[in-house]
């Protein structure tokens, strides 16, 4: 039994090697065709959200579930093929709730370093040029979508990247530990 787990442990950095190259690939794929990569991202999304909904629509379907079970599943197909269908508009509407999302943030990240004065002047300072720099990113985002899609593809790719570079590291070591 033991020999087994042993033989196991010997693969194990098979698994984090291939998810951590295809993770750098993605991430590449997003710095370079940014934009476009988000509308691909919407477009698979769409597909799975599809997939998932016709899914849950049959095990309403075959069990003796309540029939207004399958409104959710049906308001996810609809999302799924306006996914699919009109991504470059789905992708506007993501940036908007982004920046709107960073505005509110920011807001109220300056409230609340006002309401606690006593944290310090450092964690007040703080809380305020964040609040203001959530702020500022925020209403960039609403004004300049298009750029704003490219900015956050890119981050999003360099942080896929970096996750993808650090599974290859934890695979290295998996495989310098058991050989």
């Amino acid at each position: 039994m033991a020999e087994i787990n042993i033989t196991n442990a010997k693969k194990a950095w098979v698994n984090p090697l291939i998810y951590g190259i295809l993770l750098v690939i993605i991430g590449i794929g997003m710095i370079w065709f940014k934009k476009d990569a988000l509308k691909w991202i919407l477009i698979v999304s769409g597909i799975l959200l599809i997939i998932g909904a016709i899914i849950d629509i049959l095990v309403v379907i075959t069990s003796k579930l309540p029939f207004v079970g399958i409104v959710v599943p049906a308001v996810f197909i609809v999302l799924g093929v306006v996914l699919i269908i009109l991504p470059n508009l789905m992708a506007d509407v993501f940036m908007v709730l982004l920046g709107v999302v960073l505005i509110i943030y920011g807001v109220l990240n300056v409230l609340a370093s006002f309401l606690h004065r006593d944290d310090g002047i450092f964690a007040v300072a703080f809380g305020i040029v964040v609040g203001v720099l959530a702020v500022i990113a925020g209403v960039y985002t609403l004004l300049n979508l298009d750029s704003s899609q490219d900015i956050v593809m890119i981050v999003i790719g360099v942080l896929t990247v970096i996750v993808g570079a650090i599974q290859i590291i934890g695979a290295g070591l998996i495989y310098r530990q058991f050989h």
